[in-house]
């Protein structure tokens, strides 16, 4: 066998197992999905077949508001955040997706646009799943459309609390709801109480609890004076987690 051949042969072979990795990865991201995991493996192939596996830079985004929709994303690996346009010069963020959430779910309404926008704070991974395949799957299996919908009303009540809590809230009630729905998203049990597995910065927790971040910053060296959590290489361990539900509980 001549050089070249060999060359191409192993150039193939690798080329067979990155598409076999990248499958893999597809049929775990739609697993960890609850709109998706209820299919059969036949099924979960047929649509991990159409889907593509994205890789997307920090700070890059996914799809801005606005932009003409291509189809729904499933996150298979960083975080990803999202983020709604109020107004000329100022952004609310609407959540933090993780490895198994559905992003873009507004495809499945037949809008022509994105109405947010969806950028990676870490390198990620999305599984893109064509808008021609999710409207044949829709038609054919009538539970995905119901857990879809699900998944829009749920995160349409979560849009309406936030926007109540913005309303009646003081910010440091905020700052404690978000610590308090980081902790139960991504917390690891500790001998000091519950590390968030998350690193969020004082300006990502500004953007979505509707601060500035020096005043979260100062809430956050309260809230640490006052021994109800501590720092640990830029992740928080919420050491006190009756004292923060006192505080969401308190509306000014």
């Amino acid at each position: 066998m001549d050089y070249p051949t060999e060359v191409a042969q192993a150039n193939r072979a690798r080329a067979e197992r990155a598409a076999a990795e990248a499958r893999e990865r597809v049929l775990t991201a739609l697993r960890r999905a609850h709109a998706f995991a209820w299919l059969e493996r036949t099924q979960l192939a047929e649509v991990a077949e159409h889907a593509s596996l994205v890789r997307i830079a920090r700070r890059r985004r996914i799809y801005a508001q606005g932009d003409p929709i291509a189809g729904l994303y499933v996150v298979a690996a960083g975080r990803v955040r999202v983020v709604r346009a109020a107004g000329e010069s100022r952004a609310l963020t609407v959540a933090y997706r993780g490895p198994g959430d559905v992003i873009g779910e507004i495809a499945i309404t037949q809008r022509p646009v994105h109405e947010d926008t969806a950028t990676a704070t870490d390198p990620v991974e999305v599984v893109q799943l064509p808008m021609r395949q999710m409207q044949e799957m829709l038609s054919r299996h009538s539970e995905l459309g119901k857990r879809l919908l699900q998944l829009m009303v749920e995160r349409r009540l979560d849009t309406e609390r936030r926007i109540e809590s913005l309303l009646s809230r003081a910010v440091e009630s905020r700052v404690a709801e978000f610590l308090l729905d980081s902790a139960q998203r991504h917390g690891i049990p500790d001998s000091r109480g519950v590390l968030i597995g998350v690193k969020y910065t004082h300006q990502e927790i500004a953007d979505y609890v509707g601060s500035t971040r020096e005043t979260v910053t100062l809430t956050l060296g309260e809230l640490r004076r006052r021994e109800l959590l501590l720092f640990d290489h830029r992740r928080i361990v919420v050491r006190d987690v009756e004292a923060l539900e006192r505080m969401v509980r308190t509306r000014t």
